[in-house]
């Protein structure tokens, strides 16, 4: 890859190893120890520096600025006041120029050389932070006279030009990548027609057949209903039964570290926010606790460019050089996902983890994900995290909350990583092979659960998800308008992701093989057409309670009994949910919600009225994203 400087600059490659130093190695290390003095870097910090940089195989100026130690625009300044390189660039006044356009802007994160940028008495430009500080010393007098020509730029400076000029064309392929790479896998388009006529079709015909005989086509629909029921609740069996034997079915723990710090991969770490200004500050802070080294960290807070608010607080703080700040230009739909492909665009890793504005990732959890990929197949390329509440004690929908996402994440997703089976993806920490996601397309920018959907796509493409045992801590919303706007997004997510892949039910059977297709049916379309169902039972049993039909004989040709397929479709939802919950809390040490299990028909009723205000949006507003406020738990959350 090159890129077509200006003149001034032809020859120099964009990813090339470093160019020789003009001084000897102990004259270079003098020289950059007088430079980081200078900037009030002190012993202490310099030789704690030096010492991380021979572990990590780095230059300590990448150290000091990794570290947080020097600010990256401290350190642009006394470089370009040293070195003699052109002093207060407005940064405004710079354009890129060139073959600009046709450059991934990661790769001019990446460049070592001179890239082509020009301005007012600038005709180039040099990224600070993607070289040593001896490198661009050696550059300066290369250069001779020319570095007054030369701006210094920190990468923020660059992703900022990058986004100033080129931002729209990013936003647009951000937006439109799925939908031009795999139009048939992407939810832009909505329900097919067919679809929708098959649908229409069938509320009319349930509809004339209720108005005809009532209770015998309840009885033949809840027979109908038993079947699709009936592949979740042997998935919950099977999960429980596994996740006895959890020693083997969760992995085993690893031992020590068997990859060296310096043979570790560069890792991104993408955090969409929106309005999150009161909790950056604690999210830096967990962030900042991963151990991994510093200078393999490449994290960027994805923000968008109406919220001034947080922009600003993120602006504001003092960020290690690890951290990017990325403006997504404002555009519709107005989602994650579609913030997320944006950021993707400046990622330098070859792993990528999302992480929520909230979360608290146990400190190891990038290692661990690391070795996991190292000791599976090729065939992996995602890893999903396990996911729990620091305040799951706090009210009754926290309690409820925490049982479900304990039988989901200790129980469900392993054994389906156990059956080879598909797997939906939580919403954050999830691990990828940075290369097979951009070949996938990335997120689907119009779907509100892109991370379920990304589940099935990457199966359907010959890949497979596993379970990391690692644990992140969130803060579960259990403020009533807050879970329901949450769980609203959640289930019109799914019923969006189940109708884009039945689009072609034959090709996704093909592509799933038939394991992963019934599974694909267990656990969306169940899901979704349970939480609608599941008053309806209630319903009907006040209507035969008020009529007198209830438990009565049945008298149709049918020859079936309602309530016999009804009992044994809540006894069966019921107890298979109440079987995984025991065994998942006693698997996660927190028997004390034990008793909590016995009002999950309670919570599941709850789920139904998210689960019908979210079929109303998919008709009236399906790519309206519902944000989940973060950082209003009455809990203290602990800082990792």
């Amino acid at each position: 890859m090159r890129v077509q400087s200006t003149a001034l600059f032809q020859g120099y490659r964009t990813r090339p190893a470093a160019p020789p130093s003009r001084l000897p190695a102990r004259d270079r290390g003098r020289w950059q120890n007088r430079l980081f003095w200078r900037l009030g870097v002190s012993s202490a910090d310099l030789y704690r520096a030096q010492f991380l940089a021979a572990t990590w195989k780095v230059d300590s100026s990448v150290v000091l600025l990794a570290e947080g130690v020097v600010a990256p625009e401290r350190y642009r300044d006394a470089l370009a006041s040293t070195g003699g390189f052109a002093a207060s660039v407005p940064m405004e006044s710079l354009r890129l120029t060139g073959a600009a356009g046709r450059v991934p802007p990661r790769h001019w994160l990446e460049a070592r050389a001179p890239l082509p940028v020009r301005g007012e008495g600038v005709s180039g430009a040099l990224n600070v932070e993607a070289m040593p500080a001896h490198v661009i010393d050696s550059l300066a007098h290369a250069l001779g006279k020319r570095r007054a020509q030369v701006a210094l730029l920190t990468r923020q400076n660059l992703i900022d030009l990058i986004i100033r000029h080129r931002g729209q064309a990013l936003l647009r392929a951000a937006t439109w990548r799925l939908r031009r790479l795999r139009p048939d896998q992407s939810a832009a388009d909505g329900v097919a027609l067919w679809q929708m006529l098959c649908l229409l079709a069938f509320t009319g015909l349930v509809t004339g057949a209720a108005l005809i005989s009532f209770r015998d086509t309840m009885t033949l629909l809840s027979a109908a209903l038993s079947l699709v029921f009936l592949v979740t609740v042997l998935l919950r069996l099977i999960a429980a039964v596994q996740l006895a034997g959890r020693t083997w079915l969760l992995g085993r723990r690893p031992g020590p570290p068997s990859i060296a710090d310096a043979d570790l991969p560069r890792y991104t770490i993408l955090v969409p926010l929106f309005r999150e200004a009161d909790v950056l500050p604690q999210l830096v802070a967990n962030l900042r606790a991963l151990d991994y080294p510093a200078t393999k960290l490449d994290i960027k807070l994805i923000l968008e460019s109406v919220d001034k608010e947080t922009i600003a607080a993120a602006r504001a703080m003092d960020l290690p050089g690890t951290f990017d700040i990325i403006v997504v230009p404002d555009g519709r739909p107005r989602t994650k996902p579609k913030a997320c492909n944006f950021a993707l665009e400046f990622a330098t890793g070859d792993f990528a983890v999302i992480y929520d504005a909230e979360d608290r990732p146990e400190p190891d959890q990038l290692r661990k994900a690391v070795e996991a990929f190292a000791q599976a197949p090729t065939e992996v390329v995602c890893l999903q995290a396990k996911l729990n509440f620091d305040n799951a004690t706090e009210n009754w929908l926290a309690k409820q909350f925490t049982i479900e996402y304990t039988s989901l994440f200790w129980g469900i997703l392993p054994a389906l990583d156990m059956l080879r089976l598909p797997i939906p993806l939580g919403g954050t920490s999830n691990h990828f092979r940075i290369e097979v996601l951009r070949e996938l397309g990335a997120w689907d920018a119009f779907n509100v659960t892109e991370d379920a959907d990304l589940g099935m796509r990457i199966y359907r493409a010959g890949y497979r998800c596993k379970v990391l045992d690692s644990t992140t801590w969130e803060e579960a919303a259990c403020q009533p308008g807050n879970w329901l706007r949450q769980r609203t997004r959640w289930l019109k997510g799914w019923m969006q992701t189940y109708a884009v892949h039945m689009r072609q039910p034959e090709r996704l059977r093909a592509e799933l093989g038939l394991g992963g297709f019934w599974a694909f049916q267990g656990l969306f379309a169940a899901v979704v057409i349970s939480t609608l169902a599941h008053p309806l039972f209630y319903i009907l049993l006040a209507y035969d309670s008020v009529h007198g039909g209830f438990m009565r004989q049945a008298e149709s040709v049918l020859g079936l009994h309602f309530w016999a397929i009804a009992t044994f479709n809540l006894i069966a939802g019921y107890g298979a949910a109440i079987v995984l919950g025991v065994v998942s809390l006693r698997a996660r040490g927190v028997a004390n919600l034990l008793p909590q299990i016995l009002l999950i028909p309670v919570y599941w009723l709850c789920i139904s009225v998210a689960a019908y205000r979210a079929l109303y949006q998919l008709v009236a507003d399906p790519f309206y994203w519902e944000k989940t406020q973060h950082g209003v738990s009455n809990v203290p959350r602990k800082t990792a």
